[in-house]
């Protein structure tokens, strides 16, 4: 225990600063790279990363899954967002649909197969899942980033606040189980302490981050805060269904004593694609 806190204490911050490296260098235009390029390529790099955590795990549990497929399906998605100038949402959405095809179709056809037929179907739905739960909404941050890279601080800190705070206030105050057959830690005073820390954080960092660029009433964003709070613990939650679905503890061995991609990026994907769904009626 006490190792594992020494290892998060050296790591967390060395995270951070990386993280926040990127985003200032992206933000100044370094090298004269188009703003939101170099936090995009970071989050394609994480999407594909999560995609690779996934098929591992689930192969890992005894699930047909399309590895191959899933991670070559994705790579190509992560690289379309560079394409074009996300300013057109047909476009913008465009690759989604066809690489959903394309990933979906030679696995239909491999189903066909007689030495493939009784698998298929789970090779088909999990490989899809593996793409829309992660290949989708890293594709969507990386729009975020071209279509406003400011707005992407603004999501991340309001659902990782809403981790910390929820954490905090579980720890402190926690005494009735959320939902334990999924999670057995979680507990509804972390729930609404979480809910809380994200609503004022939305609150806060709404003039300081988007002002310049986008224009939130209070209402606005604080309806922002609870969105993205239910969708940061809803995330959290289904990776924790899949982990213990799985018996595995930790999406990856990464980043000791942090576990892997996924369990970084969890609470953001279905932030990700409810603010992308904000921006685009804002922009």
């Amino acid at each position: 225990m006490a190792s594992d806190l020494r290892v998060r204490a050296v790591l967390a911050p060395t995270m951070l600063l990386l993280v926040g490296g990127v985003y200032w260098l992206d933000l100044s235009g370094f090298a004269g790279t188009k703003q939101g390029a170099l936090s995009a390529g970071f989050l394609g790099l994480l999407g594909i990363g999560g995609a690779w955590e996934f098929a591992n795990l689930l192969r890992g549990a005894g699930f047909a899954i399309g590895k191959r497929t899933l991670l070559v399906a994705t790579t190509i998605l992560m690289g379309s967002a560079f394409a074009f100038g996300w300013a057109d949402l047909d476009n913008e959405l465009y690759p989604l649909v066809a690489g959903t095809l394309l990933l979906l179709f030679p696995l239909a056809l491999r189903s066909l197969m007689r030495a493939d037929m009784h698998h298929g179907l789970e090779r088909q739905g999990a490989t899809l899942l593996g793409f829309i739960m992660i290949a989708w909404p890293m594709y969507l941050a990386m729009g975020t980033c071209f279509r406003c890279l400011p707005s992407l601080l603004y999501v991340v800190l309001i659902c990782k606040g809403g981790d910390i705070g929820g954490y905090c206030f579980g720890r402190l105050l926690g005494r009735r189980k959320l939902i334990p057959h999924i999670s057995p830690g979680k507990t509804v005073e972390g729930a609404l302490g979480s809910l809380a820390s994200s609503v004022v954080l939305a609150w806060l960092l709404n003039a300081p981050i988007l002002s310049e660029r986008l224009d939130l009433p209070l209402w606005a964003a604080l309806l922002t805060g609870v969105v993205l709070n239910f969708t940061t613990q809803t995330g959290d939650l289904i990776e924790s269904l899949l982990k213990r679905r799985c018996d595995a503890k930790d999406s990856s061995t990464l980043l000791p004593a942090h576990g892997g991609v996924l369990d970084l990026v969890d609470s953001l994907l279905f932030s990700f694609c409810a603010w992308f769904l904000v921006l685009i009626r804002l922009t």
